[in-house]
């Protein structure tokens, strides 16, 4: 079987592409630290964890990232955020250089979770309309020339000899070549269009996108590999306590956290003891913990209006949650463990000696069941982006793993 190689530029990237891949039939492993020989079968993602850095630096760590995986014949994607947060273009080059691909087809659609494409502009829950168009994005942030395909022309039935002009186009007018194409993309069925074009006019090119795109692409890889895909099912009870880290500022994380602990109060099983985990404060605090309540919910304090936390305060303020989470464990062993946020996971699960997490399924889209190996136990993780889902999307999530209550 060929492998699939995911390169992401955080944890939470690199996890909802595997929850795609292994929804549609992929065997899925997320890495944290440079991969080793024996590699399981099927997708392997693995994380930059370059989003926070600057442009420059984030190209170099993607080289680095992506040199450092044994040399396996099989696909590459390159995982972007479907907002277009993130180093689009620099790392795009610095993928391109490292292959030697002549192009970039580029989809951060991911109509799953309401983030469509259509006239190169970005629509998603939470963001401001008409704010975001990728190819002039891409025009800023990549050294290459820019193209862009419309809607029209990916339902028109000669998207792959319209992808094919394209680089043939650029092949002729530049002795380098290279071209970055943005693809527009309102569907799943778009996006099965976008792959099956790629793969039959220019399957030499890079594809690019969210996990929406590679999710079409496992579909089509799962389908030639024979390997079927696999429902969404209510997992069951998989015991009662429970671990939740929430290391998003984002107005989306705090109101799933409020939805939570209101729900709590009618439902025993979904009963929550909260730390607010601030500058200040120590493994100690994690004493207040109630041990009689099933979740125990560590959370960075609420942002002050129109702050965003990013670079390298993030970065620390993500390791000091990780160690206060690292406290609140050695209290009391869990056996779900719930990490919100990329820049939140990947410190956590470095200090607990993660190097890798096997996808067991994907619970809601982009949103993956893991399990792994933690002081000697078997545990679950739940990865979720702290942008993501609905106000509602904590319950369902620990609905589906620990069940109902009823």
């Amino acid at each position: 079987m060929r492998y699939l190689k995911i390169l992401a530029d955080d944890l939470t990237g690199a996890a909802d592409s595997a929850a795609r891949c292994r929804r549609f039939g992929l065997p899925a492993t997320i890495f944290l630290d440079v991969p080793e020989l024996p590699l399981p079968p099927g997708a392997l993602a693995i994380t930059s964890d370059s989003r926070h850095l600057a442009a420059e630096a984030a190209a170099e760590q993607t080289r680095i990232t992506a040199a450092s995986l044994p040399a396996i014949e099989g696909l590459w994607y390159k995982k972007i955020d479907s907002t277009l947060r993130g180093n689009i273009g620099s790392e795009v080059d610095a993928f391109l250089d490292l292959v030697g691909a002549k192009a970039a087809v580029v989809c951060p659609a991911f109509p799953a979770q309401g983030r469509v494409l259509r006239g190169g502009i970005l629509t998603a829950p939470n963001l401001e309309p008409d704010t975001v168009r990728l190819p002039s994005l891409l025009r800023e942030q990549s050294c290459h020339a820019v193209a862009a395909l419309s809607l029209e022309q990916v339902r028109g039935g000669e998207l792959a000899a319209d992808m094919k002009g394209i680089v043939e186009g650029r092949d002729r007018s530049s002795a380098e070549g290279r071209i970055v194409i943005a693809v527009d993309a309102m569907t799943d069925d778009d996006l099965d269009r976008v792959v099956r074009a790629q793969q039959e006019g220019v399957p030499e090119a890079l594809l690019c996108g969210s996990a929406g795109l590679v999710g079409a692409l496992a579909r089509r890889v799962g389908v030639e590999e024979g390997f079927p895909s696999l429902p969404a099912e209510r997992l069951g009870p998989a015991g009662r306590s429970v671990l939740a880290v929430v290391g998003s500022g984002s107005d989306v994380a705090h109101r799933q956290i409020a939805f939570l602990i209101g729900s709590g109060r009618g439902a025993p099983h979904r009963a929550v003891s909260q730390l607010v985990v601030r500058p200040e404060t120590d493994a100690a605090a994690t004493a207040t913990l109630d041990p009689d309540q099933p979740i125990w919910l560590l959370q960075q304090p609420r942002p002050q209006p129109g702050t965003v936390l990013e670079g390298s305060e993030a970065r620390q303020r993500a390791e000091h949650l990780g160690r206060v989470s690292s406290a609140a464990l050695a209290r009391r062993p869990v056996d779900l463990l719930m990490l919100v946020g990329g820049d939140t996971a990947m410190p956590i699960l470095k200090s607990l000696g993660v190097a890798r997490l096997s996808v067991e399924e994907e619970l809601l889209p982009g949103m993956p069941l893991c399990s792994a190996v933690i002081d000697g136990r078997q545990m679950i993780v739940v990865l979720k982006p702290g942008h993501f889902g609905e106000e509602e999307t904590l319950v369902k999530l620990l609905d589906r793993v620990v069940g109902s209550g009823q």
